[in-house]
């Protein structure tokens, strides 16, 4: 299994976690949820609600009208208990929201970092590579 991308999906991430954490509905479905967030490819959103499976929960039901899953926030839909998944639910307190952001935006901005030091290793070793070849051809030269 792939490990969820923040950083690739970083804008997308945040409006949803947004527009889930203080949205009338705690649990909407990804059209729903493209169509409030002017989103035009709603498949990226999809993604994203799959993906990152720690962040989003997925209904056991689907939605009446376009029978897709409803997701919502974990932290949101654990902090209040009701009979219906449909029902409304407080929006999430703005600290718990600004936790959410800022766990998003700290892990977009390590993955970055990883990314950036990988090619920077992968640069150093190419480099390395062709310094060793290079004293090689002409230490094979100086030797004929």
């Amino acid at each position: 299994m792939q490990r969820p991308d923040y950083a690739a999906n970083y804008e997308i991430l945040m409006a949803v976690v947004t527009h889930l954490a203080v949205n009338k509905w705690p649990a909407r479905q990804p059209k729903g949820i493209a169509k409030d967030l002017s989103i035009e490819n709603v498949d990226a959103v999809r993604g994203v609600l799959r993906t990152f499976k720690g962040l989003f929960r997925e209904s056991r039901g689907v939605s009446r009208d376009h029978g897709e899953p409803l997701y919502s926030l974990h932290l949101r839909h654990s902090r209040f208990v009701v009979a219906d998944e449909e029902q409304e639910r407080p929006p999430l307190n703005t600290e718990d929201l600004f936790a959410l952001l800022r766990l998003v935006s700290e892990k977009a901005a390590q993955q970055t970092q990883q990314a950036s030091a990988l090619r920077i290793a992968a640069l150093t070793s190419i480099i390395s590579l062709m310094v060793a070849a290079a004293s090689l051809l002409v230490a094979l030269h100086k030797g004929l």
